[in-house]
């Protein structure tokens, strides 16, 4: 399945906090199926088909919204039927960087989300693969960041940072599901690292439905 042209429903909600003014996206409908936990690589999660999809468009989504909050609620993604870990579950955020956003003030722009207005969105995808030779570079500094804190991952770059790391969502939708009917059994995942020097932070792996309910 191709990623461009995709249709996301999701909900816009303005918050202020004093004189900061915060625009927030999340998905209209719950992800269900995509449990993200603390492991010894940073973060982690097990997803299906349809939560790779919506990680993905939400990814495509932050990598072009310097102005905005991208929320996926995830600890109540059927996080009790998860046989990779027992919690506890966590939320995702994406963010750009240069929104100078403190995450102390999560929570509480959080509390006030409120149901948020209906918003459709249509995903442009990612784009060119990227220059992979200039990543790899000492001076880079396209280059993501995670962090995990309170009960929330976040994940803050800049736009081509996101770009970057966003082909391995793309990959992972439009490449896993032939994958793994070809490969039954095999590991398939999309590995976000914090440059392309280091290890992988956040880990997305692409699991059969009886895998995720084991």
């Amino acid at each position: 399945m191709k990623l461009e042209g995709e249709r996301w429903r999701t909900l816009v909600s303005t918050v202020m906090l004093g004189k900061d003014e915060y625009r927030v996206v999340r998905p209209a409908q719950p992800v269900k199926h995509a449990p993200l936990f603390e492991s010894w690589v940073g973060a982690e999660s097990c997803v299906d088909k349809a939560a790779a999809r919506t990680i993905a468009m939400a990814w495509a989504f932050a990598m072009r919204s310097p102005r905005t909050v991208v929320y996926l609620p995830l600890k109540q993604t059927d996080a009790e039927e998860c046989a990779w870990s027992d919690g506890p579950f966590l939320d995702l955020v994406l963010m750009h960087h240069s929104l100078g956003f403190r995450l102390s003030k999560w929570k509480e722009v959080r509390a006030r989300l409120g149901p948020g207005r209906p918003h459709t969105v249509t995903c442009q995808g990612f784009g060119a693969e990227p220059d992979y030779e200039r990543l790899h570079r000492k001076d880079n500094r396209d280059v993501l960041r995670g962090e995990i804190s309170g009960d929330t991952v976040f994940m803050v770059g800049s736009a081509p940072a996101f770009h970057s790391q966003g082909q391995e969502f793309r990959r992972l939708v439009e490449d896993g599901p032939q994958f793994m009917h070809e490969n039954p059994g095999e590991h398939c995942c999309a590995e976000i690292t914090e440059d392309q020097r280091h290890w992988k932070w956040l880990h997305v792996i692409y699991c059969e439905e009886h895998r995720v309910h084991a």
